[in-house]
């Protein structure tokens, strides 16, 4: 049987540079991933010869480059990061690609680097962190960067990052522990609906946006999502309200990812809800393990045609990848493999037990 191709859209990066802006809370909180962030090299490639990955798209961690000084500074980075990359990933044309950093500080200009990174480096998109402090996709001033977007025919992946400051220390306050596993997924998914009910895929009837883990928190209260989208629109009478309902931006504008989420049940509610066309595989490398994702991959209860669209299809037609992917042989580096693998269950058994 034919060997499906595997491409994964969300493996994270660090660059030195970006990583000597940072506050020290994101230092110590990256420290334990710091060398696996870093490599975009050799162990990236060992890493995805050991779980089966044919191709991956690589994106800066978060938070970018917003911690930059000014907005001359975001700038410069934004570009410095990007050729970084384009540097990195040249050397495995058929197995990496990236997606751009922009400068959010100002959407003009991070339309411009979107332009370059497209154009000029060959890049399949842009992945930004959320909103950049309280201003939203679905704000008047990113008009540019999302019509630039809808021209190149490029998608923009949401990343989510902390809620605005305000909102942060309101909730989660001596809540640390709750920010990446419940308020990343909230924020990401009020993101995503802020924009639908402005009524961005209306004005951007084009745009792709692309969000991770299963959709958020999306799929899950779809319906009632859904009515009050609509029918509460209507009711309350808004000439802003979106002209379509959740199900028609789901299928024409928005894309969902497994990012750091592999549930069979949770993939067959996003799959009954979102359906089979707009969900892409991926992993949220180094914070997931890639063979833990590629091993809940062949386990899913799908047929070949939907396992097919998972695992790469719809993935290469969004982002254009049909010239750049060749599927992996088979490695010399057996010894290498083994004990990527070996270390991987090993680590995921301990998990287990620390859960339990």
């Amino acid at each position: 049987m034919e060997k499906n191709i595997i491409i994964s859209l969300e493996d994270h990066y660090l660059y030195s540079k970006i990583w000597d802006t940072l506050p020290q809370y994101l230092k110590d909180k990256y420290e334990i991933m710091k060398a696996p962030l870093i490599d975009i090299a050799e162990g990236r490639i060992n890493q995805m010869d050991a779980a089966g990955i044919d191709f991956s798209v690589l994106s800066h961690v978060e938070p970018g480059v917003k911690y930059a000084k000014n907005i001359e500074e975001a700038i410069e980075l934004a570009r410095d990061t990007n050729n970084y990359l384009y540097a990195a990933i040249s050397k495995y044309p058929k197995r990496l690609g990236g997606f751009a950093v922009l400068p959010v500080q100002s959407p003009k200009d991070a339309a411009v680097e979107l332009e370059r990174a497209v154009i000029e480096l060959g890049f399949k998109g842009a992945l930004i962190d959320g909103h950049f402090n309280g201003v939203y996709l679905d704000d008047d001033s990113f008009s540019v960067l999302l019509k630039k977007a809808e021209e190149l025919n490029v998608p923009i992946y949401i990343h989510p990052t902390n809620p605005p400051e305000k909102i942060s220390k309101e909730y989660f306050e001596n809540n640390d522990v709750l920010i990446t596993g419940f308020a990343w997924q909230v924020e990401t998914s009020l993101h995503i609906i802020k924009m639908i009910n402005k009524g961005i895929f209306d004005k951007y009837p084009n745009l792709k946006i692309i969000i991770g883990h299963m959709g958020e928190f999306i799929p899950y209260g779809f319906t009632r999502l859904n009515i009050a989208l609509s029918v509460g629109n209507w009711v309350l009478k808004n000439d802003n309200a979106p002209k379509m309902n959740l199900h028609y931006y789901f299928k024409n504008n928005i894309y969902i990812t497994s990012s750091g989420v592999f549930d069979e049940p949770v993939f067959n509610c996003a799959k009954e809800m979102i359906g089979i066309d707009n969900i892409m595989f991926s992993v949220d490398f180094p914070f997931k393990d890639k063979i833990e994702a590629t091993d809940f991959l062949n386990k899913l209860s799908l047929n070949d045609k939907e396992r097919k669209q998972f695992s790469s299809e719809n993935a290469s037609i969004l982002l254009k990848l049909n010239n750049d992917i060749k599927i992996k042989k088979k490695t010399n580096n057996k010894f290498s493999i083994f004990k990527i693998k070996l270390k991987g269950k090993i680590g995921k058994f301990l998990i287990s037990k620390l859960v339990k």
